[in-house]
């Protein structure tokens, strides 16, 4: 295996690697690379000897220390930074960000009614429904004048009303499934970061998260990642699809009905698919290339 390879695992995979062939497991992601390079066949532990193990004063070198017991002890300096993992863990940081904004917005979906009177001394009058995910936004204004402003539940009484122009039941039904999906998410996301801050302080050297790291590390970025984007396109679907009353025409006056995903929405769409990209970029250049080298040559008949 080559050291972009190497480069390209966690230090937990790693320090598995170097365990099976038999050497130390100590030191920064850099020495446990250049360890296994240098290293390219199995070796007797008996046989390694590390010199600069421990001081002249008997005290563990830097590169024994864990990343951020390192940086306690000797300052930022004494740790060399990886670059891909920064980067993960930065995008990870902000899309929880997100999610916590995203379950709070009241932006997914957008309703306007807009009543086109020809007479009158108020003007035209609008209604607007701003949709979140447990709840919803009415306002209503006359000749450019804010008359009301309410947020109701999806399961109150309001939603019974005949005034409401959309189906608060498939709204309430997307606006759970997302929710279950964005905290499923969250979750696995404070668990990622949470476990790189234990294993940072070198609290997960224990061999059952040594030898499960591997499985443990797809299970959480799997679910961090692709819960995301799937409720996003669900709740999509769905609120594309809720019916609207097709009753709302008056002869005396036209009634214009607008509708549109919301900001939110799009800003989940966008930022969790560039997220997905971007953690598994890797196996989705695999599968380019792949796909690319099974395509046909063209004939030159």
């Amino acid at each position: 295996m080559s050291e972009e390879e190497y480069s390209l695992k966690t230090v937990a995979q790693l320090k598995i690697i170097l365990q099976e062939k038999g050497l130390p497991v100590s030191g920064k992601k850099a020495d446990l690379i250049a360890r296994l390079v240098e290293n390219g066949k199995p070796t007797n532990p008996k046989s390694m000897v590390i010199v600069d193990a421990e001081q002249e004063d008997g005290k563990p070198s830097t590169e024994d220390l864990p990343f951020f017991t390192s940086i306690l002890q000797n300052g930022i300096d004494s740790v060399d930074f990886d670059k891909d993992q920064t980067i993960r863990y930065a995008i990870t940081a902000f899309m929880l960000t997100m999610i916590i904004v995203s379950l709070n917005s009241m932006s997914w979906y957008y309703y306007s009614l807009d009543y086109d009177y020809e007479e009158g001394i108020w003007g035209n009058q609008k209604q607007d429904y701003e949709m979140g995910l447990n709840e919803f936004e009415m306002s209503m204004s006359m000749g450019g004048m804010n008359l009301l402003s309410m947020v109701m539940d999806y399961d109150g009484e309001w939603c019974g009303d005949e005034e409401i122009i959309f189906d608060c039941e498939s709204f309430s039904t997307a606006g759970t499934i997302t929710s279950l999906m964005l905290w499923l998410s969250m979750l696995s996301i404070l668990c990622i970061i949470g476990m790189g801050v234990a294993q940072g302080f070198g609290k997960l050297d224990q061999d059952f998260f040594i030898k499960n790291s591997e499985m443990i590390d797809k299970i959480l970025w799997l679910s961090a990642t692709i819960p995301l984007l799937l409720g996003t396109l669900i709740y999509g679907l769905m609120a594309s699809m809720s019916p609207v009353p097709d009753d709302l025409e008056d002869p005396e006056v036209g009634i214009e009905i607008a509708s549109s995903l919301g900001s939110m929405w799009w800003m989940m769409f966008i930022f969790s698919t560039a997220y997905i990209c971007y953690i598994y970029r890797h196996k989705i250049m695999e599968l380019y290339q792949k796909f690319m080298s099974d395509e046909p040559e063209a004939s030159n008949d």
